[in-house]
């Protein structure tokens, strides 16, 4: 039996168990599965025997199952298709991982597409955010600009997919002025870029309040592994609201589609002001995971508290930093932007503070990503010369302290906003008058926005930028089982 690499990007406690390759080697010798040889066996055992031991619906795998397919094929195969629609498979596990940690080959813009008409097959890109030192940046691209075309091709709801997996390399787009419609041709290099979570912060005083407001759009710790340096920063971040004494706090997560579960706890921590002797949920996994983990730690292993420290760890599991999470104590509670994209630890973030404070939503019904996921790959440098995939199954569900999981269709705003309103300028973000901050900060000084007329609502959105990034809509937890 092959060892198998686990990545726990969240991980707490990294425990190195034999038992685990036990386990995975009996699973490694079934006979119900048809022997053959063929191209994609020994990959396609790898996958079989992961799914089979981690897999959170892994009693819905098909017994009998075909290994001649292709490794992607045959993972797709494998899915309880009538609730997994998270779990993905790609050949290069770098590349996987690399995204994980907000590592991307890119020019440094993200937007969204939408229909120019109903009816209409045409598409048009909106440019949502730039991010700093990129050639987007230099490039004089800015929030709100518009394009019609990539690579030299008109864009449409048939072939906007194919385009946008285009924009890896260096690639030319369709710029059109929003007063004249004239479309100049903009070229655009690409970069490998680290995305710093924090796009950017700030404290507002208005009207004697003081306001904490961050754009934060990836839940992660470090580009690198075992790094803590994106956490660290976070946590500086509330020192200094500490410091201000805040007394309203605005997370903007309108593009925040997830990340390390362990980022989430640590940020709850931070708004909260909870500690290890209060419940932030509990942790689910399937049959045979409950049972050794039960064995293992007993019957509350999977009651997971809020933390009072940041923690790094090194390839053995042995901690090498450990830093004082810096908490609110006065919010009351929390205002957060969101939209479709807000996913993952985002809606895991916005579940486990309910039970402790008021957790107001300012924009639209979130993504509805309630399960979570690790990062399986081959660690044998000699193997991985044949089997170079990365995969990530969904191996747990996380509940909140009174037992609630069930946002499967999202979490319903308290207050709608969206930022596609065409009669009021899209201002950059952090603009008080930028409109979904300007609802939070209206309802926050008690003041009532003004009526909007959303243009936008009679075009339909077919995609974004965040489609080119499967790995951006992942929820990577911490399971206390780990295989080398």
């Amino acid at each position: 039996m092959e060892k198998s690499g686990v990545v726990l990007k969240a991980g707490r406690n990294f425990v190195f168990l034999w038992m685990v390759l036990i386990l995975l080697a009996i699973q490694g010798c079934r006979k119900d599965d048809p022997g053959f040889s063929g191209e994609y066996q020994e990959i396609n055992d790898w996958i079989f025997d992961n799914m089979d031991f981690w897999y959170f619906w892994n009693t819905q795998i098909p017994r009998k199952t075909d290994k001649t397919q292709y490794p992607g094929d045959y993972f797709e195969s494998l899915l309880y298709k009538a609730e997994d629609r998270f779990s993905w498979i790609q050949e290069d596990f770098t590349e996987l991982m690399k995204y994980l940690s907000g590592v991307t080959t890119e020019a440094g813009y993200e937007f969204e597409l939408f229909l120019v008409a109903q009816g209409s097959i045409q598409v048009i890109g909106f440019i949502t955010y730039i991010k700093p030192g990129t050639p987007a940046k230099a490039a004089g691209l800015k929030r709100g600009d518009c394009f019609s075309s990539i690579n030299g091709v008109a864009i449409t709801n048939s072939n906007y997919l194919d385009l946008i997996g285009q924009m890896s390399a260096t690639h030319t787009i369709g710029k059109v002025d929003a007063n004249t419609g004239q479309i100049t041709s903009v070229s655009l290099s690409v970069i490998e870029y680290e995305e710093n979570p924090i796009l950017l912060d700030t404290i507002y005083n208005i009207q004697s309040k003081k306001i904490g407001y961050f754009v934060y759009n990836l839940f992660a710790r470090d580009s690198e592994r075992y790094g803590i340096a994106y956490e660290k920063e976070l946590n500086d971040l509330f020192g200094e609201f500490q410091n201000q004494d805040i007394d309203e706090l605005i997370i903007d997560l309108r593009y925040n589609s997830g990340g390390a579960v362990v980022t989430a706890e640590a940020l709850a921590s931070m708004i909260s002001n909870r500690s290890t002797t209060d419940i932030l949920g509990y942790e689910i996994y399937n049959s045979i995971l409950d049972k050794e983990l039960t064995k293992l730690y007993g019957k509350d292993y999977n009651i997971t508290s809020f933390p009072d420290y940041i923690e790094q760890f090194d390839s053995s599991g042995k901690v090498t930093e450990k830093i004082k999470i810096n908490k609110l104590s006065n919010l009351k509670q929390l205002y957060l932007i969101v939209t479709r994209h807000t996913a993952s630890a985002s809606e895991l973030l916005i579940n486990c503070l309910r039970p402790y404070m008021d957790v107001v939503l300012v924009g639209d019904v979130t993504y509805g990503k309630n399960v979570g996921s690790i990062t399986i790959y081959e660690t044998d440098e000699e193997k991985q010369k044949t089997n170079t995939w990365g995969m990530q199954p969904i191996i747990s569900k996380f509940e909140n302290a009174h037992h609630f999981s069930d946002y499967g269709d999202g979490f319903k705003p308290n207050i709608e906003s969206d930022e596609f309103d065409y009669e009021i300028e899209m201002l950059e973000l952090g603009n008080i008058d930028e409109v979904m901050l300007s609802d939070a900060l209206n309802h926050i000084l008690g003041i009532k926005s003004p009526q909007k007329k959303n243009v936008q609502l009679k075009m339909r959105n077919v995609g974004s930028s965040i489609d080119r990034y499967p790995a951006r809509k992942s929820m990577y937890v911490d399971c206390k089982l780990m295989s080398y």
